[in-house]
């Protein structure tokens, strides 16, 4: 039996769709696993669509990750530049400075062999955003939730036994927490890193 990533209910592992909701599901060819979204937030691999990922398998084939994403348009820079190319990387240079900046802002919860990726959401070891998390019994049902503000990431602890931490901090009950890159977050047992 697996978790449906969408709705939450027990299905049949063998499933292309979901016999509760009816949605599609999208397997991560690594982790083998029902995830939601293109990527797999554990990983990082592209998902398969479920009817494909199943008619690889049934066909003997290894499933692997189809790269989704575009090719980079970017101008690719030549040795010897000529003087109104030089100018034009120089007028293109603010804009991947500006990318990188969006880049360096956090956008998962690192550790224990995983890459949570962060989204607005609830958490816990029964349903929520990242089912990795129900297989750590300390971890609560409903343990938190994840926030964005105009300033960042927020994490915020349901009042729960085990805890939630930040920088070794605990969280006070229904109190967003901003987090950071480079921040430790610990949920319950499981330690984490914002990257």
């Amino acid at each position: 039996m697996i978790q449906c990533p969408e709705c939450r209910e027990m299905i049949l592992d063998d499933s292309a769709f979901c016999d509760k909701c009816g949605k599609e599901l999208k397997w991560c060819p690594e982790c083998k696993r029902p995830k939601r979204g293109t990527e797999c937030p554990v990983c990082g691999n592209d998902l398969i669509p479920g009817r494909k990922y199943l008619a690889m398998i049934e066909s003997g084939q290894t499933p692997s990750a189809q790269p989704q994403k575009p090719q980079s348009t970017e101008p690719v820079q030549q040795p010897t530049a000529a003087p109104q190319q030089a100018q034009s990387q120089q007028v293109q240079q603010p804009q991947r400075t500006a990318v990188a900046a969006a880049v360096t802002a956090p956008t998962a919860l690192v550790g224990n062999g995983w890459r949570l990726q962060l989204q607005e959401g609830a958490f816990g070891r029964i349903g929520g955003m990242w089912p990795e998390l129900g297989t750590c019994t300390y971890v609560s049902s409903n343990h938190g939730v994840i926030g964005r503000t105009a300033s960042g990431w927020t994490i915020t602890d349901n009042g729960t036994t085990n805890g939630t931490y930040v920088n070794g901090a605990r969280l006070a009950s229904g109190t967003p927490v901003a987090i950071a890159k480079g921040n430790s977050v610990r949920i319950a047992t499981l330690e984490f890193t914002v990257e």
